[in-house]
């Protein structure tokens, strides 16, 4: 596993051990993965029956004004992976994002609906995508968007974990996509690498939202007082774009698996709960 120390990663490890299954959690301090030689290596003595690819730069911004990094660690290091697990015929999955769309949809993005990404980060996690596609014989490309939960980084999840909460935080209005609560993405990751249903997924919670829907619904729930100040992305001015509206559809994963996600406001609800308990 790539990327075992971000959120996604610890929940999977968790997950993966408490399902009685060997896992190697793997970060930059363990393996730098984009050093194919040492990568190649590692996985030439582990022999996994899958890797899991979590590891990414998925700060949108670093990516725009650091084009060479995200390229070498989103799209080489994935076709290094993609390579090694060919050659050591391992199955392979891989997290990609809402970011490989431009946002003009009017709809929700189905697996089958046209990539046209419009930032460096979204450009080189499709590269990584079509990496897998071209070499691996056994893949999941999983495509997420919005993650929340325990131990995420995200501003929304810092934010609603803190005990001491600022008077006021300003909440981007204009962007309106899927959330993703991490355990329940965990959980599909699991159900789906137990099966030879390979292809693209994409996992994220039911329902359409802006980052600022779900604020207010967690405030609505946990009574903080924070004042919620609504911004326009255009007055941030940062440096790479977002896409407007770029929900995803979980068409495939719901019907090969006869299920389907729990609602975002559902899965907001689980996570406060758990927020609340956290010691």
């Amino acid at each position: 596993m790539s990327g075992a120390e971000g959120a996604l990663g610890r929940e999977m490890t968790a997950l993966l051990r408490h399902a009685k299954v060997k896992v190697l959690p793997t970060d930059i301090k363990q393996l730098d993965i984009t050093d194919f030689k040492k990568t190649s290596k590692v996985i030439s003595d582990y022999r996994p029956d899958v890797i899991l690819h979590f590891a990414a730069i998925s700060n949108v911004d670093s990516c725009e004004t650091d084009r060479d990094t995200a390229y070498r660690v989103n799209a080489l290091s994935t076709l290094g992976l993609a390579v090694n697990a060919k050659r050591v015929g391992a199955k392979m999955l891989y997290t990609s994002t809402n970011f490989v769309f431009s946002g003009d949809s009017e709809s929700p993005y189905s697996e089958n609906s046209q990539p046209n990404p419009i930032s460096e980060y979204g450009r080189t996690k499709l590269f990584g995508e079509n990496y897998i596609r071209e070499i691996c014989d056994r893949y999941y490309v999983v495509r997420t968007s919005w993650l929340f939960g325990i131990n995420s980084k995200t501003f929304i999840s810092k934010f609603l974990s803190m005990e001491k909460k600022p008077r006021a935080i300003n909440v981007i209005c204009d962007q309106f996509g899927s959330l993703t609560y991490i355990p329940h993405l965990g959980e599909a990751i699991l159900r789906i690498i137990k099966s030879d249903n390979y292809g693209t997924y994409h996992i994220v919670n039911s329902g359409v939202a802006s980052w600022l829907d779900f604020v207010l619904r967690a405030k609505k729930i946990m009574r903080f007082r924070t004042t919620i100040r609504p911004v326009k992305t255009d007055e941030l001015g940062l440096p790479a774009k977002r896409p407007r509206y770029a929900p995803l559809s979980s068409n495939n994963y719901e019907f090969l698996f006869s299920c389907s996600m729990k609602s975002w406001e559902d899965a907001l609800t689980e996570y406060i709960k758990r927020l609340m308990r956290k010691p």
